[in-house]
């Protein structure tokens, strides 16, 4: 006769084996540009804010965010920049939301390290933007873009040897 109460903590001493132990990859292949890239932002309504050109640049330490209001002031902001306001501001901020939209086309991919798909014609202030960047820009970051290895973090992403019982 089978044992009801056996069931439930026979399931869970596999499945808890079957993540211990896993088989899966600890690493994975990510590209990695290794150009940079000038991204203009600019406010096209209050709070709103799109990609106005995206222009390749030899080195990633040359990177930069210029930022421009609906009043024509214009900030710039290094990657490193980018990166910690992009951290810390709320994206749906006054602060945050250049960085956001900046992020949206392909200075995300820099912002995150890795290639990616092709942004979103809506990111950019209009189709012959869009084109531009992704002619100019993305061409550029693939064509010159970096095979690399990452380990992956979090839970199940690596394997144990780690043993239970007594």
């Amino acid at each position: 006769m089978l044992r009801k109460h056996l069931i439930l903590p026979a399931l869970l001493t596999v499945g808890l084996g079957l993540t211990t132990f896993s088989c899966g990859s600890d690493s994975d292949t990510v590209e990695v540009p290794t150009e940079g890239l000038v991204t203009t932002v600019k406010e096209v309504s209050t709070g709103d804010f799109k990609i106005e050109s995206e222009v390749p640049v030899s080195n990633i330490a040359d990177s930069r965010v210029i930022v421009e209001d609906l009043g024509g002031n214009r900030d710039t902001f290094t990657l490193d920049e980018a990166k910690m306001v992009s951290q810390v501001a709320d994206p749906d901020s006054r602060a945050g939301r250049p960085f956001r939209s900046a992020g949206m086309g392909y200075f995300g991919f820099l912002m995150l390290s890795r290639m990616g798909r092709t942004p979103s014609a809506g990111a950019y202030i209009n189709n012959g933007a869009h084109q531009s960047a992704t002619s100019n820009a993305g061409s550029s970051m693939r064509n010159s873009a970096r095979s690399t290895t990452r380990s992956k973090s979090g839970f199940g992403g690596g394997k144990s040897t780690r043993s239970f019982g007594g």
